[in-house]
């Protein structure tokens, strides 16, 4: 009965994360490999000048029409 009134036992904080800037060799290398994905690309894929943010379908994820 006591457990009830106690306060929960918290886990413990993540831990601090560097933010990534333009000049890291990580992001430069993420841009090369995805630059050199869209060269290696065929067919209907390969012909969509769009938004990438869906890279199964090409789409960008809008609505067309009304």
């Amino acid at each position: 009965m006591a457990s009830l009134f106690s306060s929960p036992k918290l886990p413990p904080p993540p831990k601090p994360v560097r933010m990534p800037n333009e000049t890291d060799p990580e992001v430069h290398a993420a841009g090369m490999r995805a630059r050199e994905n869209a060269l290696r690309r065929s067919g209907r894929l390969s012909t969509i000048m769009t938004d990438q943010t869906r890279e199964t379908t090409g789409s960008s994820g809008q609505k067309l029409g009304v």
